[in-house]
């Protein structure tokens, strides 16, 4: 069943005319979604991290056929934006807190 599946993607993209500007963009839009992950390990409400990181997920699944390049590119603009602005709150956040060290890494419970 896996090989079946991994000739099925395969076919997918060779009929999708998909270019290297389109492959790099991904990896792009991967980057962008690793570095929203990394920013939300500030965030020491459990809940509102999982909503923070549920929100840009839902943005990425969204957009995930999008094929025209300019529209790609902007969306990820606007995610780096987004980005740099949630980044800036975290940081005032954490400089209006009470000095407590205690970042949330995870959620795995042991």
């Amino acid at each position: 069943m896996l090989g079946t599946l991994s000739r099925t993607a395969r076919a997918d993209l060779k009929s999708s005319q998909l270019t290297l500007e389109h492959f790099l963009m991904r990896s792009r839009t991967l980057s962008l979604y690793r570095k929203y992950l990394r920013a939300t390990r500030d965030i020491p409400n459990p809940l509102a991290r999982w909503e923070t990181i549920q929100f840009f997920r839902d943005d990425v699944h969204r957009f995930r056929h999008e094929t025209d390049l300019e529209r790609i590119r902007d969306l990820l603009m606007q995610g780096h934006r987004f980005l740099k602005q949630m980044q800036g709150q975290m940081t005032l956040a954490g400089a209006a807190s009470d000095g407590n060290d205690n970042k949330l890494r995870g959620t795995r419970q042991l």
